[in-house]
């Protein structure tokens, strides 16, 4: 459905955070890829890449040289020198961010087409408003892709993220495009 819906040409840029610790380079590199392929050129601000200090060597130089050469002047890598966790690694990752929205996202995740204007609109309406977009997940055991649709982001009392099903006012509306609260 948000396919369908017609988007402002003003919607604002945004810089895709991805955070990583020893991440398998093809995930982080699928995920950077995704992201560049399925987010349009004129809202992709830059991706900044948050090595919360890998002891992976594929992680190191390769990455870096493959980004500069691959995506010159869109990615860029910062690293930390010590492991800070992932709120301060998140934060290091916002302050080299220079775009108008601030996305962060797991490093083993895959964009599809259509996912930034619905995201950008809904920030642009209301930019006290967090949005959390069901993007898709990258299996670690098979690499298979796992949709993530009609489903709510939530917490449980020992803070784990889990997925909700919508409550029944969202299902009655019969619209898959309105947000879930």
């Amino acid at each position: 459905r948000c396919k369908e819906l017609k988007y402002g040409k003003d919607l604002p840029q945004i810089s895709i955070i991805f955070i990583f610790v020893n991440e398998a380079l093809s995930v982080i590199l699928r995920s950077v890829h995704s992201a560049v392929n399925h987010t349009p050129a004129p809202l992709l601000k830059e991706i900044i890449l948050v090595d919360d200090n890998s002891d992976e060597e594929e992680l190191k130089a390769p990455l870096e040289e493959y980004v500069n050469k691959r995506y010159p002047g869109l990615v860029k890598v910062v690293r930390n020198q010590k492991r800070e966790g992932l709120i301060r690694a998140r934060i290091e990752g916002w302050k080299a961010a220079t775009g108008q929205v601030t996305g962060f996202f797991d490093a083993h995740v895959e964009f599809t087409a259509g996912w930034a204007e619905p995201v950008l609109s809904r920030i642009q309406e209301n930019r006290r408003r967090v949005i959390l977009p069901s993007i898709d997940n990258i299996k670690q055991d098979n690499f298979e892709v796992q949709r993530y649709e009609n489903s709510a982001h939530g917490y449980s009392w020992e803070l784990w993220c889990m997925y909700i099903s919508p409550p029944k006012d969202w299902w009655d509306a019969g619209d898959p495009s309105l947000p879930i609260r």
